[in-house]
């Protein structure tokens, strides 16, 4: 048995006497407000380019001859809307305001992170598509040094490839506000641990592991704006 399973097992032996698992399998995530993330995907895509320009330098500082392969590229991308990931964090860092019916929906940055419920899965839904369609595009695009600044980048990607910007066009639209939970520590910490180890357990091709989480599955509001062909 490879000493990296061993570490693995341990981990997790450790960890589940700490957290009971979950029987029955990982419950769901919370849905996303799919018209919400359609009218917010020229802002949604903006953070997510900005967050993958930032991590291209600082790949660019600590990579051979300061060169990142393609791959490497690639790989911060795909991590980019998973909010369990350091590069993914900001997907939960974020409250969707709207003052009224028909007003500009706002994204406003939060000192701490949150419970990711609806508006946090909006965000990441939203970042999701624009990665799926274009991330060979943008890795192709950093790795050639093609766009010099972070606006050229951003124009290139939301508006000319996806489409994004400008955006708007609330009309009569009123957002489902949910309340900004702040991100308990332990919970957090919880969910990292378990991060890590199902990272391993898929490497290892075995069974993953659910801890319990009693904010995972709460808040999962109507069914009524549930419309996945508007995202």
């Amino acid at each position: 048995m490879a000493a990296g399973f061993l570490r693995v097992t341990a981990l997790l032996t450790a960890a589940t006497a700490q957290f009971p698992g979950m029987p029955g399998g990982p419950p769901a995530d919370a849905r996303p407000i799919y018209k919400t993330g359609k009218y917010l995907g020229c802002a949604i895509c903006k953070l997510t380019v900005e967050e993958i320009w930032n991590e291209a330098l600082r790949l660019r500082k600590e990579a051979p001859y300061q060169k990142p392969s393609e791959d490497m590229y690639q790989d911060s991308i795909a991590q980019v809307c998973d909010p369990i990931k350091d590069l993914g964090e900001w997907v939960a860092m974020y409250d969707i305001t709207q003052s009224e019916r028909g007003a500009p929906l706002k994204m406003e940055k939060q000192e701490y992170m949150c419970e990711c419920r609806r508006e946090c899965r909006t965000i990441q839904k939203a970042c999701e598509n624009l990665v799926n369609e274009h991330a060979e595009d943008m890795a192709e695009s950093l790795y050639k040094r093609d766009a010099s600044s972070l606006e050229k980048f951003s124009n290139r990607v939301c508006t000319k490839w996806a489409g994004a910007c400008p955006g708007g066009g609330y009309k009569t639209y009123l957002h489902p506000n949910e309340h900004f939970m702040p991100l308990d520590e332990e919970m957090w910490r919880m969910r990292r641990m378990q991060d890590v180890i199902n990272d391993q357990a898929r490497k290892h091709k075995k069974q993953p592991v659910q801890f319990v989480d009693p904010m995972q599955s709460a808040y999962f509001g109507d069914d009524e704006d549930f419309e996945p062909d508007e995202l």
